[in-house]
C-alpha cells in the first residue's frame, strides 16, 4: 500500500531558497575570484595565515645545528586567535619542508633541543641556552600549558 502526499506550492514560495542562498550561491559568487587562484601554497596562505607564518619565521631563524623544540599546542594557543596547528610536527614540517624538530611530546628527545620557541603577544622568537631568557622556566611554562 502507498501513501502519497501531495503539497500544493504557489510559485513564490521556494522551500530551497535559504540553503541555496548559504551553499550555493555564496560559492557561485566567490568563483571568478577563487579560480584565479591556482597555488597550493596561496591557498594555505588565505586559510592558514598564521600557522603558515610562524613556522617560516622559525625556520628563517635557524642556525645550521639547531634543533628545534616546538611548543605544546595549549601554549600556542594562549597567542593565537586560531587553533594552532603548526606545532605538530607532522603540520610544521609539511608547511615548510624537514628541519631538525621535536614535538614537545617526545620526551625521549626532547633533550637533544637547543633552540626554544617564545611566544609573547604578538612576539615570536628562538632563544637558545644561554641567552636571556631561562630555558628551565621556559619549559615549565611549556609543561603548565599541555
Amino acid at each position: 500500500m502507498w501513501l502519497l502526499i501531495g503539497f500544493q506550492s504557489n510559485d513564490e514560495f521556494n522551500p530551497y531558497a535559504a540553503s541555496y542562498e548559504s551553499r550555493v550561491e555564496l560559492y557561485r559568487s566567490k568563483l571568478d575570484s577563487l579560480n584565479k587562484i591556482r597555488s597550493v601554497r596561496e591557498r594555505i596562505y588565505m586559510r592558514q595565515m598564521a600557522n603558515l607564518e610562524i613556522p617560516e619565521y622559525i625556520v628563517s631563524k635557524l642556525r645550521p645545528n639547531d634543533v628545534v623544540l616546538l611548543p605544546p599546542r595549549g601554549y600556542a594557543n594562549r597567542f593565537m586567535q586560531t587553533e594552532a596547528i603548526w606545532t605538530d610536527p607532522r603540520i610544521f614540517t609539511w608547511m615548510v619542508g624537514f628541519h631538525d624538530i621535536v614535538a614537545f611530546a617526545d620526551t625521549a628527545r626532547r633533550s637533544q633541543a637547543n633552540a626554544f620557541v617564545v611566544l609573547e603577544a604578538n612576539t615570536i622568537w628562538i632563544t637558545r641556552p644561554g641567552g636571556s631568557t631561562n630555558i628551565d622556566s621556559l619549559l615549565n611554562v611549556y609543561e603548565r600549558s599541555k
